[in-house]
């Protein structure tokens, strides 16, 4: 029963630790910033109360789609997009301001 509960916690740690990472990433396409440095993602993530480091970021980005690029020096974010495409841009958009509702209704 107890390992059942612990299990669960850890994946709503896990799905909560994305989904923060996302947003941040997220807002970061949103204002047109290229990259971050692993540093200041994983000091981020710490203010916040996760426990990470740069190594365990880089597994944890690996498959992520918002990302072209990640070490444990920089995260270099992907840019799919032409700047004038606007369609591409309004969606980005919409998924800042969707998170950032999101993130002030807790």
């Amino acid at each position: 029963m107890k390992i059942s509960l612990l299990l669960q916690e850890k994946a709503n740690y896990d799905a909560q630790l994305m989904g923060d990472i996302n947003a941040y990433l997220i807002s970061l396409k949103a204002n047109d910033i290229p990259s971050v440095t692993m540093d200041m993602m994983v000091r981020e993530l710490n203010g916040m109360g996760y426990t990470v480091d740069a190594e365990s970021m880089v597994d944890l980005l690996a498959n992520s789609k918002y990302i072209s690029k990640v070490t444990v020096d920089t995260i270099e974010l992907e840019h799919r997009h032409n700047k004038n495409d606007k369609t591409e841009k309004d969606s980005v958009h919409k998924l800042a301001v969707k998170t950032a509702k999101k993130k002030v209704k807790k």
